[in-house]
């Protein structure tokens, strides 16, 4: 199947204008970051109080939150458990407000509901140091998921500069990433990091499709320049990108809008996450190339 049938988009003589593009995506996330002092760090990160509420008849979460919000209360994640009738209540606090916020929280629920209707399982709080812990685990574990793509990819193709691009596009993309989410202020949890993960492994895979063709056709078209070689390939592979990125994005619109509260964020990430690294895999990774390629040539003759 294919949505396009012998293209001949020249991807390599625009790309500038793509350079351009990244360029100022990632300059608005940088400045977002700057001016905010860096990423809205969920209670993962940052400590707060988790307290579990089970009922004898689970009540709809959007009626919870506007009891909740009608208090005063500020949640930052609300969970539902239909099987034991139970919710789990995530709150950014500092743990003298621990006692202050279940009082709260079992006032409004007073105030709705019978005193015998629900009960407080657990209230439990996670310190700063905690989340200072988690943010140290995440950067390594995006580190070193990097520095891993970058040998995988050097190894397979015989070449640094082929694993280095590929690795500067997915840094692309997860940056692009995490400055959309500074931008609209949403909240980065472990749920979110788990997405960044994910979007790396999607977007490495889908460069390694383009730079396979291109190692192809080094030997099957010799008669090619560099930029001819590298506009073919893209365009060769281009409705294969295109559909999988496209299946992929009806998946996760899907879950965008129906999988609840919950997920909510994890799969706006990956929603915008598809879209960016589609944009690198085509527009980014291979152009790199292609200019690292050109700038050492020229280097060795002078």
């Amino acid at each position: 199947m294919k949505f396009f049938k012998q293209t001949k988009i020249d991807f390599i003589g625009k790309r500038y204008i793509f350079f351009a593009i990244s360029g100022g995506a990632i300059l608005l996330g940088a400045l977002s970051l700057i001016l905010k002092g860096g990423p809205r760090l969920g209670i993962d990160f940052t400590g707060g109080t988790l307290t579990e509420i089970k009922f004898k008849e689970l009540p709809p979460l959007e009626q919870l939150r506007k009891i909740f919000a009608d208090q005063g209360i500020s949640i930052s994640e609300l969970q539902s458990f239909p099987y034991h009738h139970s919710i789990l209540i995530r709150t950014k606090l500092t743990s003298q407000d621990e006692a202050e916020i279940i009082g709260k929280l079992r006032e409004s629920l007073i105030q709705n509901f019978d005193e015998k209707y629900f009960e407080i399982e657990r209230s439990e709080y996670v310190g700063p140091a905690i989340g200072r812990h988690l943010v140290k685990r995440a950067g390594l574990a995006i580190l070193f998921s990097l520095l891993g793509i970058v040998i995988y990819v050097a190894f397979r193709f015989k070449s640094g500069v082929w694993g280095t691009a590929g690795v500067l596009a997915l840094a692309h993309d997860v940056f692009v990433t995490l400055g959309i989410f500074s931008l609209l202020n949403r909240e980065v949890t472990i749920l979110v990091i788990s997405a960044l993960l994910t979007l790396a492994g999607y977007s490495i895979n889908d460069t390694i499709v383009i730079f396979d063709r291109m190692r192809e056709n080094l030997h099957l078209r010799r008669n090619l320049s560099l930029g001819e070689l590298i506009n073919f390939s893209v365009n060769e592979t281009l409705s294969r990108t295109v559909i999988t990125s496209l299946t992929v994005f009806l998946i996760l619109l899907a879950l965008f809008f129906f999988g609840g509260k919950v997920i909510h964020d994890f799969s706006f990430a990956l929603l915008f996450g598809v879209v960016v690294g589609s944009y690198s895999t085509i527009f980014v990774a291979a152009p790199l190339v292609y200019e690292w390629e050109i700038r050492k040539k020229t280097m060795n003759k002078k």
